[in-house]
């Protein structure tokens, strides 16, 4: 007898020692209890997600594994169906509209998140706490289809700075050639640096004539037209109409199109001018991110719009450049206008219907919310070394030093971005900004905001009525192609844009451009309503 029972725990043993090397073999060493398949939007340079040190974490934590696989931005967008994918219970970085997420929700294809609140004591909180981030996730039913991203910082609704490289600028002066109306001295040369359009144009004429890149390089004035920051909505802005990339604002209280303004025609008209005479690079009307920052490296730009130059600059070329005001009109007046940017957006990530423990999914994702995981998330891991090892006062420190690479590539390569919860209170007490950041908001405080155009508000996150979301989707997207198509024609176009072409524009889209104006208004003035009434 005692020989049978050594043999059977030996047994035991071997078999215990078997399903402990499998599970560690399938969840990586996590002790993982749980697993689940994550399809997520992913460029081919962003770390794998499944060795980011951020995931490892919070599967050790919750002794629930996620395995993620990927969609490039083309494949996603070519994907008519992403939610029918099958083999994944939920999608990450989803850019579904307010219209797809009720539409998938009404008809139970992902999940109502608002039933499954009892599995998520950190979003539960925040509903609680901040009604007007639980007013902004609500579809026309109520229900809420989706989880937010959530980074307040004061920054999105001013999203460009325009720079200028003083050192050609010290060039000229050398050189006794600045242009006739224009009267800068060296000491002059510094943030803030005050200029008329007029003035702005004749010294982009010079950087041009005088090649002071070399080699044929020299690149006057560049952007990214209509990115979400460093666009030309600024430079359209100093004609005197509240432009930002969508053509669409609040001025004293009422939804209004930038694209109705003749100011607005006027402006296009300068640029095109602009673009025939290289002053600015055409370049800047079908480049990427990527390529913009990729091309400003060498210092080749005489000026451009970003939020910050450290960015776009190799560091032997930062202390070239200044940051220039808001332009001038003939005047002395300067506007800017106000982009509608949301710090809290909707359609982050959905749990499909399919999904067999709805409950535990979504208690990993309740995780995100958390500061610790919500700073590592948005900019990469304690170990990847996106913040210093100790924090200081309780507070995660953001390491400024990634050797060659910019913050920005640093970052790319290694924060998965997506869910997460960053407001004031948080970085009061639990992270410490980016100093870059901070930077950002000072010089957005002394040399943007306050020349904002008088009255102008950005559209806040508004809700809309099941058939207001299809009325939208039947004008917008057409309306939006339109008016893109027309733009980009009017200003790399070999011909100057005619007025007769632009009120075509208006007339052929009045219907679209009524019906748009009607149904934001509508759900602004009940937002309005709501916001008195808390």
């Amino acid at each position: 007898m005692k020989k049978i029972v050594i043999g059977v725990s030996a047994a035991v043993l071997w078999l215990v020692c078997v399903v402990l090397f499998v599970l560690f073999a399938m969840g990586g060493g996590t002790n993982a209890e749980h697993q689940f398949t994550v399809l997520t939007v992913k460029e081919d340079a962003v770390k794998d997600y499944n060795s980011m040190p951020v995931f490892r974490e919070l599967a050790q934590e919750t002794g629930i594994d996620v395995n993620w696989v990927y969609n490039t931005s083309a494949q996603y967008s070519n994907n008519t169906d992403p939610v029918g994918t099958k083999g994944i219970d939920a999608i990450y970085h989803t850019g579904f509209s307010n219209l797809k997420l009720y539409d998938y929700g009404r008809r139970g294809r992902i999940v109502a998140i608002d039933e499954y609140l009892d599995s998520m004591p950190n979003f539960s909180r925040i509903l609680t706490a901040r009604p007007d981030i639980a007013e902004a996730l609500k579809s026309p039913d109520g229900h809420i289809y989706s989880l937010p991203r959530v980074e307040e910082m004061g920054l999105k609704a001013y999203p460009n700075i325009l720079y200028i490289n003083k050192k050609w600028i010290e060039q000229l002066i050398d050189a006794n050639a600045l242009p006739a109306n224009v009267q800068l001295t060296k000491e002059q040369l510094k943030d803030g640096l005050d200029l008329y359009r007029s003035e702005y144009e004749a010294l982009l004429e010079q950087f041009k004539a005088r090649d002071l890149a070399g080699g044929g390089k020299t690149v006057p004035l560049t952007f990214v037209s209509g990115n979400w920051q460093g666009n030309e909505s600024d430079f359209i802005a100093s004609f005197g109409v509240p432009e930002n990339r969508e053509h669409k604002t609040v001025v004293n209280g009422k939804i209004t199109f930038t694209v109705e303004d003749e100011k607005w025609f006027d402006a296009v008209a300068e640029m095109q001018d602009w673009c025939s005479r290289g002053l600015i690079s055409t370049s800047s009307f079908d480049q990427d991110e990527s390529q913009f920052l990729a091309r400003g490296q060498d210092g080749r730009y005489g000026s451009f719009y970003w939020w910050e130059k450290d960015t776009v600059l190799a560091k032997e070329f930062r202390d070239d450049y200044i940051i220039v005001l808001p332009l001038k009109d003939d005047d002395g007046n300067r506007y800017v206008g106000v982009s509608n940017e949301q710090e809290v957006e909707k359609g982050e990530c959905v749990i499909l219907s399919s999904c067999e423990d709805k409950e535990g999914l979504l208690s990993y994702f309740d995780k995100f919310f958390e500061p610790d995981y919500s700073a590592q998330l948005n900019y990469g891991s304690v170990k990847s070394g996106a913040f210093l090892p100790n924090k200081v006062d309780g507070k995660l420190i953001p390491n400024d030093d990634h050797g060659e690479q910019s913050a920005d590539d640093f970052r790319m390569r290694n924060a998965p971005y997506g869910v997460v919860y960053l407001t004031e209170e948080v970085w009061q007490n639990s992270v410490q900004m980016e100093s870059r950041a901070q930077l950002r908001l000072n010089n957005l405080n002394d040399y943007v905001k306050p020349y904002t155009f008088e009255g102008v508000q950005s559209i806040p996150n508004l809700n809309y009525t099941q058939q207001e979301l299809l009325d939208l989707n039947t004008h917008e997207f057409s309306l939006s192609n339109n008016i893109a198509s027309w733009y980009t024609q009017a200003v790399v176009g070999d011909a100057a844009p005619t007025k007769a072409s632009w009120l075509n524009l208006l007339s052929v889209n009045r219907d679209s451009l009524e019906a748009v104006k009607s149904i934001n208004q509508a759900a602004y003035d009940r937002y309005l309503l709501a916001v008195s009434a808390e």
